[in-house]
C-alpha cells in the first residue's frame, strides 16, 4: 500500500538522511516516477524532504527533523510499542527508555490500554545469572564479529568442542539458540544455550562475510525425506506433556486412559529426544524402527550409568 511505502521511505531517510531515487525505486520495486510522486506526497504532508542533482544528489531529509506522531496512525503506534515491549523482556536488552519516550510522544492513555492485552516473557521459570551472562557474552560476540568456542552436548549426550562464527541469537520453542557457522562441521548449525559449557569469546575476528544465511525451519520448509508417519500411545496422566510436544491436530482420545498421537512428524534428533523424555509413558506402534531406536538409546543410557 502507498501509505506503508511512504512511511518506510521516511524511516529509511531518518536512518540514512540521504538516498538516491534509483535505490528507493529498486528497494520498493516501483518506477522512478512513482518515487518522485511519493516524495511530493511526503512534502505535501509537511515532511521536510527535498531532492538534489549531480554526483552527490538524491533524496534528502532536513537535518534535525523529528517524527510527528500524527504521521503514524493509532493502530501502527500500538504495534510499534508492542514490538518494543516484547523486546524489553529479552535478556540484557533494555528498551525501557525508548518505550517511555514513544509513550510520551504517542497517546499514552490509549496506547497503555492497547498494550495491556498481551505480556511476553522469554525467561525460563528457573533462569540463572549464568544463563543471562552467557546470553550477554554471545550478544557482544555477534555485535563485535568475534569467533567463539565452547563445549557442546548434543542430543545423544555426546560432548565436543566447537569453534563457531556466531551470527544470530534465536528464540525457538521455549529455548534460546545461537546460530552460526561451525568450523568443526564446516556448516551452519544451531546450538541450544542450555547445552553450552566452558564458553569463551576468542580474540579473533570473523573473517568471512556471511550473506543470506538460511536459518533452520525459518521458512517452515522440511525435506520430505525427513518426514515420517507415527502412531504413538500415551497415558492421560502425561497429557500436559503430550500437548506441549505435539500439535493438537495430531492428538486424539484413544480411550478413557490413553491419548493417541497420529500424524506426520519431522524425524531428527529433537524428535527422538522428545520421545525419550517420556520414559516408560509411551507405546510406539508405528514405525517399528523408531521403537527399535528408542530401545537402543535407553539401553545405551543404562549401560553408561552402569546398570
Amino acid at each position: 500500500m502507498k501509505s506503508n511505502r511512504l512511511f518506510e521511505i521516511l524511516m529509511m531517510l531518518i536512518h540514512k538522511r540521504k538516498m538516491t531515487s534509483s535505490a528507493l525505486a529498486t528497494h520498493f520495486e516501483v518506477s522512478l516516477r512513482t518515487i518522485y510522486r511519493d516524495i511530493e506526497a511526503l512534502s505535501i504532508a509537511g515532511i521536510p524532504v527535498y531532492t538534489t542533482t549531480g554526483k552527490n544528489g538524491g533524496v534528502h531529509l532536513m537535518d534535525n527533523y523529528v517524527l510527528d506522531k500524527s504521521f503514524i496512525p493509532d493502530k501502527e503506534q500500538s504495534e510499534v510499542l508492542l514490538a518494543l515491549k516484547s523486546l524489553s523482556t529479552v535478556p540484557n536488552i533494555d528498551e525501557t527508555k525508548v518505550l517511555n519516550r514513544l509513550l510520551a510522544l504517542f497517546d499514552q492513555k490509549q496506547n497503555h490500554r492497547n498494550l495491556d492485552w498481551v505480556e511476553v516473557d522469554f525467561s525460563r521459570w528457573q533462569s540463572t545469572d549464568h544463563e543471562q551472562e552467557l546470553f550477554n557474552q554471545l550478544k557482544q560476540a555477534i555485535l563485535n564479529k568475534q569467533v567463539i568456542q565452547f563445549d557442546y552436548i548434543n542430543a545423544m549426550g555426546e560432548e565436543s568442542m566447537r569453534t563457531v562464527d556466531p551470527l544470530k541469537l534465536i528464540f525457538k520453542f521455549k529455548d534460546w539458540y545461537v546460530h552460526g557457522y561451525c568450523k568443526n562441521k564446516n556448516d551452519f548449525r544451531m546450538f541450544k544455550l542450555l547445552r553450552i559449557k566452558n564458553y569463551q569469546t576468542l580474540p579473533l575476528k570473523i573473517e568471512k562475510e556471511y550473506m543470506d544465511v538460511p536459518v533452520p525451519y525459518q521458512n517452515n520448509y522440511v525435506d520430505p525425506n525427513h518426514m515420517i508417519h507415527v502412531e504413538l500411545l500415551f497415558p492421560k496422566n502425561v497429557a500436559h506433556k503430550v500437548y506441549e510436544w505435539f500439535d493438537s491436530q495430531y492428538i486424539f482420545n484413544e480411550n478413557e486412559q490413553q491419548l493417541r498421537v497420529s500424524g506426520t512428524l519431522i524425524k531428527d534428533d529433537w524428535f527422538f529426544s522428545s520421545l525419550l523424555a517420556f520414559g516408560s509413558d509411551i507405546v510406539v506402534e508405528e514405525p517399528l524402527y523408531v521403537k527399535a531406536e528408542l530401545i537402543r538409546r535407553h539401553l545405551k543410557a543404562a549401560e553408561d550409568l552402569g546398570l
